[in-house]
């Protein structure tokens, strides 16, 4: 179950992705998580702080799961990139609302603390990323050295432009698939967005199936 600090951002997380930062406002967010006006200012102080911990709080988690897999030793090299590939489509599908709050705090946001978040985290996968590459080029696993900060944009931007376009392509899907099954089109969606980062980041980094 998620604390009382949690639950409050989740349902400011689902306000913010739907009306906008400042289309919504601190008692929408108290009425909506059934709490006092009172209990948001206890916690957070003011809108703003109730962001900025939103972002701290999901981002810290994002990058827990992606050096969790840095760290396994029980999985290959190869099989650390499908790992981490899974988790960021799967935190995607899961948290599109924060998602979307990413990418618009990235082209609007005046508040210095979320996109020293955002680049932190941003360095951060690049550098999860290229330990993987580099230990896999050293045993021999891997055969190319990549751009490191583009292989990152390559995940990350074809995953949100995959979220992005999640409407648009059932549309197109339904128009010229006549078996298209509409139940199973958002977890199918995200599998194959998946299926193919990994081949594009296979290319990228020289990995050729035994």
């Amino acid at each position: 179950m998620p604390t009382k600090e949690e639950h409050i951002m989740m349902v400011a997380e689902k306000l913010f992705a739907a009306n906008g930062y400042n289309g919504t406002s601190v008692r929408d967010i108290a009425a909506k998580a059934k709490v006092n006006v009172s209990m948001i200012s206890y916690y957070f102080g003011s809108k703003e702080n109730l962001m900025e911990e939103l972002f701290k709080w999901r981002m810290e988690e994002g990058l827990n799961f992606a050096k969790n897999i840095v760290e396994n030793n029980d999985l290959t090299e190869i099989e650390k990139i499908d790992a981490f590939v899974d988790n960021f489509v799967n935190r995607v599908q899961k948290f599109r609302d924060f998602y979307l709050l990413i990418h618009t705090q990235q082209v609007i946001s005046q508040n210095k603390n979320i996109q020293n978040f955002l680049r932190a985290s941003k360095i951060n996968y690049i550098e999860i990323n290229q330990k993987i590459v580099e230990i896999g080029l050293e045993k021999g696993i891997f055969t190319k050295r990549p751009s490191f900060h583009l292989l990152q944009c390559t995940i990350s931007g074809t995953i949100f432009n995959a979220m992005h376009g999640i409407k648009m392509y059932k549309e197109y899907l339904k128009k010229n698939n006549a078996n298209f099954d509409e139940k199973l089109y958002e977890s199918q969606y995200f599998q194959e967005a998946a299926a193919h980062v990994k081949t594009v980041v296979r290319a990228l980094i020289g990995y050729q199936e035994n």
